[in-house]
C-alpha cells in the first residue's frame, strides 16, 4: 500500500500506481481546495476516516469522496467520481472527450456547478433534483472569449513588450482563473485560448514566474 501525505490529510492507495496520474490530481486536489476554502456553499467535513466535501445549500446534501474518487481514476483507470445524495450514491461521469483528465478536475466542475446555483443544463441528470431545488442565480458560461477578454490578453502582451514580463504573466494567469472559475472553462480550452500569447514569452520566463506565481494554483493554467 502506498501512503500519501496531502493537506486533507493521508491518502492510502493500492501498489499499482499510475505515478502521471497521482501528480496531476495531486495538483488539482491543491485548486480543489482553494475553491472550497473561499466558498461558504461548501465545507470540508474531516471528522471520518476521509475527508469529505459537503453542500451547505439548499436542497438534498451532497457528499463529495475526494480520496475515494482519486483512487479509482488513479488504481483503477475509472472516471467516475463517487458522490452522494441525501447519503445515496449517485453515478456522475465526465463527457467521453474528457474522461482521461484527473478526477479532481471533475470533483473542481462539481464543486462550481454548486457555487452557480446547480443551472439545470449544466448539472448531471443524476443531480437533477438538487438543480430544481436550489434557488441560487446562475453564472455566466460563455463558450467564447468576450472583446474583454482579448483586451486583457492584448494588456498581457503590451506589459511584455515594456519589459514586465511578470506583469503580464499575472494578468494572463488572471484571466485564467476568471474563465474556470466564473465560466466554468475546463482547463485544456483555457490553455489553448491563451496559447497564442503565452508563445512570446520563453519557457525560462514562465518557469521564473511560476517559482514566484501571484497564486499558487496559476501553475495550472500557464502550463501545459
Amino acid at each position: 500500500m502506498k501512503r500519501i501525505d496531502t493537506q486533507l490529510g493521508t491518502l492510502i492507495l493500492g501498489d499499482i500506481v499510475c505515478p502521471k496520474r497521482l501528480k496531476a490530481e495531486l495538483r488539482g486536489l491543491e485548486l480543489l481546495c482553494s475553491i472550497v476554502n473561499s466558498t461558504p456553499i461548501w465545507s470540508m467535513e474531516m471528522g471520518s476516516e476521509k475527508p469529505f466535501i459537503i453542500s451547505n445549500d439548499n436542497g438534498p446534501t451532497i457528499l463529495i469522496d475526494v480520496f475515494e474518487s482519486i483512487r479509482k481514476k488513479v488504481c483503477e483507470g475509472d472516471p467516475h467520481i463517487t458522490v452522494y445524495m441525501s447519503q445515496r450514491p449517485v453515478c456522475i461521469l465526465r463527457d467521453s472527450d474528457v474522461v482521461d483528465t484527473p478526477s479532481t478536475d471533475s470533483l473542481v466542475s462539481l464543486v462550481l456547478l454548486g457555487i452557480a446555483g446547480w443551472p439545470y443544463d449544466s448539472t448531471p441528470k443524476t443531480l437533477r433534483k438538487k438543480s430544481l431545488s436550489s434557488s441560487h442565480a446562475k453564472i455566466e458560461n460563455f463558450g467564447r472569449l468576450l472583446e474583454s477578454d482579448h483586451n486583457q490578453m492584448q494588456s498581457a502582451l503590451h506589459l511584455h513588450q515594456e519589459g514586465f514580463t511578470h506583469a503580464g504573466l499575472s494578468v494572463l494567469a488572471q484571466m485564467a482563473r476568471r474563465l474556470y472559475v466564473c465560466r466554468c472553462w475546463h482547463f485544456d480550452k483555457i490553455r489553448l485560448a491563451l496559447q497564442p500569447i503565452l508563445e512570446n514569452f520563453t519557457d525560462a520566463e514562465v518557469q521564473t514566474y511560476i517559482q514566484h506565481p501571484d497564486e499558487e494554483t496559476d501553475v495550472l493554467f500557464l502550463t501545459p
